[in-house]
């Protein structure tokens, strides 16, 4: 009876332990599948987060595509002006080297023309003496050839000369040599040329002075053929290179000749005729 009892109790035990592990597994069950529906849940929303980020890795995948071509052109564009400036640099560079020589030119243009103003106020002071004798000597001025001293070489084709005492300036007739301040250096160094074989030609020598129509020009030089023995030096500077042939009406008696002294200079390719110079 006794041991019936006991195995009642112990029945009674395991119902009620059964029902409550049943209850609290249950429980646990609920517990976890809700778990599981949040973590379900938290997949989804990372998901949904995973493909908007993946949407705006594309997005920038393309503006950095955008901004490497952009920096690209940057690059090209700053190489262009890079290489531009160097450009610029050079070329002032050269200008600078230019200016440095045509510097150097005016300073020795400059002494000699304070040179040439030192001897010009020496020449005024005996002007007014001159001036008062000048109206004896006006009438030989017309005279057709006569002798003279050549004293000074200005340029390729002026000159001063001595007649009787007095000092006078004579201007080439029919021919044109290249100016001492032409702008093209080229032309310079041909103007130069031209004033050394003039004074090679004349200087300290006595000339033959010929007269054409014209007395005299707008500046008040003579005009003259000039002669050093059988050396007609008008047409000799032509000859060299050193001169244009240039008629000036009416003084044209020697045109002829002076254009056949370009032609054979023209045909020599000399001075200013020479294939790099582009003559006026």
């Amino acid at each position: 009876m006794n041991r019936w009892k006991v195995t009642v109790v112990i029945l009674l035990v395991w119902l009620l332990v059964a029902t409550g592990l049943g209850g609290y597994v249950q429980s646990q069950n609920i517990k976890q599948r809700n778990q599981i529906a949040g973590l379900q849940e938290q997949v989804a929303t990372l998901e949904n987060q995973n493909k908007n980020l993946l949407i705006e890795i594309t997005d920038l995948k393309s503006e950095i595509k955008i901004l490497r071509e952009e920096v690209d052109n940057l690059k090209d564009y700053i190489r262009s002006q890079v290489t531009s400036l160097q450009n610029q640099i050079i070329t002032l560079g050269t200008q600078n080297e230019d200016l440095s020589v045509d510097i150097k030119d005016l300073k020795s243009e400059n002494n000699n023309l304070l040179l040439e103003v030192t001897g010009l106020k020496s020449e005024i002071e005996t002007l007014g003496e001159r001036i008062d004798n000048l109206k004896d000597y006006l009438p030989f001025l017309d005279i057709f050839d006569m002798e003279a001293i050549v004293v000074r070489v200005i340029d390729g084709d002026t000159i001063e000369v001595d007649i009787i005492g007095m000092r006078f300036k004579v201007r080439y007739i029919g021919i044109n040599t290249p100016e001492l301040h032409d702008e093209q250096p080229e032309f310079r160094a041909l103007a130069q040329e031209a004033t050394r074989l003039n004074r090679e030609l004349v200087e300290g020598k006595t000339v033959r002075l010929e007269k054409d129509v014209s007395g005299t020009d707008n500046f008040g030089r003579l005009l003259r053929y000039v002669y050093v023995d059988d050396t007609f030096v008008n047409a000799e500077l032509v000859r060299q290179g050193l001169a244009w042939a240039e008629a000036y009406e009416p003084d044209t008696k020697y045109q002829d000749i002076l254009e056949e002294a370009e032609a054979e200079a023209k045909e020599d390719k000399i001075g200013i005729w020479a294939p790099t110079l582009s003559p006026e």
